[in-house]
């Protein structure tokens, strides 16, 4: 199913919305995307061309907002600056200079034990961040840094502590 742990990068000009490139990997067969994507860019297309697009989907094979269209919605969220993103390779180097941003990872914790990164994580589970409200920073400006494993929860809770006060 092409539902399974995709991971994207896409590239689009932030002044025209054009998509210029894209990359995709994960588990099985991802030809469709990168062939969604092929035609995205031979055809000019731009991120809300890509949101309002239809695509046919069934069940046991595609989900019903298909990943490029997922995709393209995030790049929009990021393009108007309601979604901040930071790369792992961003976050390893702020620990290496001994910056200090407080990382919560909003997993459950069956996910947490199965596997954790060990660099510092608070566990607070996405279902329990409003209660955990006191756990964060009184610092209001420090960086804060949510995540989960393909990033939705992470970017839900990020929204909450927003709502809250926290600069994101």
């Amino acid at each position: 199913m092409n539902g399974l742990l995709l991971v994207t990068k896409m590239v689009a000009d932030r002044k025209t919305g054009k998509v210029l490139g894209a990359q995709c990997v994960g588990p099985g067969n991802v030809s469709k995307q990168i062939a969604q994507w092929a035609m995205a860019i031979q055809g000019g297309l731009s991120v809300s061309d890509i949101m309002n697009a239809d695509l046919p989907y069934a069940p046991p094979f595609s989900l019903a907002i298909d990943h490029f269209i997922a995709t393209a919605h995030i790049m929009q969220n990021k393009m108007k600056g309601k979604l901040k993103g930071i790369s792992a390779g961003a976050v390893r180097e702020k620990l290496g200079t001994g910056e200090n941003p407080f990382l919560i990872d909003v997993r459950d914790a069956v996910e947490f034990e199965q596997m954790r990164l060990g660099i510092g994580e608070t566990l607070i589970p996405l279902g329990a961040i409003r209660k955990r409200l006191p756990d964060l920073p009184r610092d209001k400006n420090r960086e804060i840094i949510c995540y989960c494993k393909i990033s939705l929860r992470g970017y839900e809770a990020a929204l909450v502590l927003e709502a809250n006060g926290w600069k994101m």
